[in-house]
C-alpha cells in the first residue's frame, strides 16, 4: 500500500494537484431602457422643467401619449420653469382638450439627437398631430443655434439635449410653443390720423333743421323782391324824364 502512493504520485501528479474549476459568470446583456426606467416626469423635473412636468402629470391623456411612445423613440421640447410660469395664466384659460393638445405639441414621437435635429430642418409632426389637426412646427438652424417655430412663437433650443439617452432626448426651450390651432396672432391696428384731408363729410354730421331751410328760402325770396322793386322804380323815373323832354 505504501508503494502504491509514490507510484501514483510519480505518474499521475495531476490527480493530486488539480484545482477545482469554477465557471466565470457571463456578462449580463445590455438592455435598452424601458418606460419603467425612463421616468419621464422625474427626468423633466430634475432638468429645469418642473412646472411643465407637473402640468403633464395633471393631464392623464397627455401623460399617456408620452409614455406610449417613449420606448420607440421620443423627443421632448420642454419650456423652462420661468417661461412656463409666465405662460401659466393663459394655460389655465384653455379647455381640458386644448390643454392636452398643447402639452402633446411639445413632444415628437421619434428619437432626435442634436445631430439629427440640425440635419432635418423643416416641418415636424408632434404627438398632437391628428389628421386634419396638423399641430406641426418648423425646426430650423440659425447659425449654431436651433430654433423651433410656429406661426406665433419662435423658441430657441438651449444647447445640446439636457438628457440624451436613446430612445429619449429632452431639450429645454426658452418659450412655450403656441400652435396656430389654439392661438391667434395679435394684429396691431395702425394709429388713426388726426384729420383726413379732403375727406367727404361724415354721415354722422347733423343735418340742417327744417326751420333753417325755411329761413334760407325766405331770405332768397326777399332778395328777389328787392331787386324787382328797384327795377320798377328806375323805369318810372326814366319815363317821367322822357315825357317832360317831349313837352318842351
Amino acid at each position: 500500500m505504501n508503494l502504491v502512493f509514490p507510484f501514483l504520485l510519480l505518474f499521475f501528479p495531476s490527480l493530486f494537484n488539480a484545482q477545482p474549476t469554477t465557471n466565470s459568470p457571463s456578462p449580463a446583456p445590455t438592455l435598452a431602457l424601458d418606460s419603467t426606467q425612463l421616468n419621464l416626469t422625474h427626468i423633466l423635473s430634475t432638468h429645469g422643467c418642473s412646472a411643465f412636468s407637473l402640468a403633464l402629470v395633471s393631464s392623464t391623456s397627455a401623460k399617456k401619449a408620452f409614455n406610449d411612445v417613449v420606448e420607440g423613440g421620443l423627443t421632448v421640447f420642454c419650456p423652462n420653469d420661468d417661461v412656463w410660469s409666465e405662460f401659466s395664466p393663459k394655460f389655465k384659460n384653455l379647455t381640458p382638450p386644448a390643454k392636452t393638445s398643447l402639452l402633446e405639441f411639445h413632444g415628437v414621437p421619434i428619437y432626435m439627437p442634436l445631430s439629427v435635429l440640425k440635419s432635418n430642418n423643416g416641418d415636424t409632426n408632434t404627438l398632437a398631430t391628428d389628421g386634419a389637426a396638423r399641430f406641426d412646427f418648423t425646426v430650423q438652424n440659425d447659425g449654431e443655434d436651433v430654433t423651433v417655430k410656429t406661426s406665433i412663437t419662435t423658441a430657441k433650443v438651449d444647447g445640446a439635449g439636457v438628457f440624451d439617452e436613446d430612445p429619449l432626448v429632452v431639450y429645454v426651450i426658452d418659450k412655450v410653443l403656441e400652435p396656430e390651432e389654439l392661438f391667434t396672432v395679435d394684429v396691431v391696428s395702425p394709429p388713426k390720423g388726426s384729420s383726413d384731408v379732403g375727406a367727404a363729410p361724415s354721415s354722422d354730421a347733423p343735418a340742417d333743421s327744417p326751420d333753417e331751410s325755411l329761413a334760407d328760402q325766405n331770405a332768397d325770396g326777399n332778395s328777389a323782391v328787392r331787386v324787382e322793386g328797384g327795377e320798377f322804380h328806375f323805369m318810372a323815373v326814366a319815363l317821367c324824364a322822357w315825357m317832360g323832354f317831349s313837352l318842351l
